[in-house]
């Protein structure tokens, strides 16, 4: 059975707070702005954010959707996100969390080539809404 993303998680898309609000001082939430701020499997903190305006919960997959697209990283800690990011919430009675990371591990191609605009590439919402991966039942996943 294939799902859609829309279907298995919540998709918060970024946006950018007003630069005037960035710092590094460890003033508010950290602040990740794109696939820059990636570790192998965390984001890395360089910039703080004192008024956040879209919030990425602990434990949400972050998802790159501008150049490069599909880069993956799990917050970990609650954070503000911009818009080279979104965060998905796993409805974790349908999908775990580690297989969606897994399946959406091998949809950077599939996503690049969806990807629009001339200077940075890019994926909207309804593009990751209707992104579809194999679901199999919840203990299968688990033992995936």
């Amino acid at each position: 059975m294939m799902a859609r993303l829309e279907e298995i998680c919540a998709i918060n898309m970024g946006q950018s707070p007003d630069s005037s609000t960035y710092n590094e001082d460890g003033n508010g939430l950290p602040f990740f702005q794109g696939n820059a701020d990636f570790g192998e499997i965390y984001p890395a903190v360089r910039m703080w954010c004192s008024e956040p305006t879209k919030i990425a919960r602990e434990k949400d997959i972050l998802i790159s959707v501008r150049a490069p697209i599909g880069a993956l990283n799990i917050a970990n800690c609650e954070c503000c996100i911009g818009r080279g990011l979104a965060a998905l919430t796993v409805n974790e009675d349908i999908c775990a969390q580690e297989y969606l990371w897994h399946a959406l591990s091998g949809k950077a191609d599939e996503l690049n080539s969806k990807g629009t605009g001339s200077t940075f590439k890019a994926i909207n919402k309804k593009t990751l809404s209707e992104t579809e991966i194999p679901l199999p039942p919840i203990d299968e996943q688990r033992k995936i």
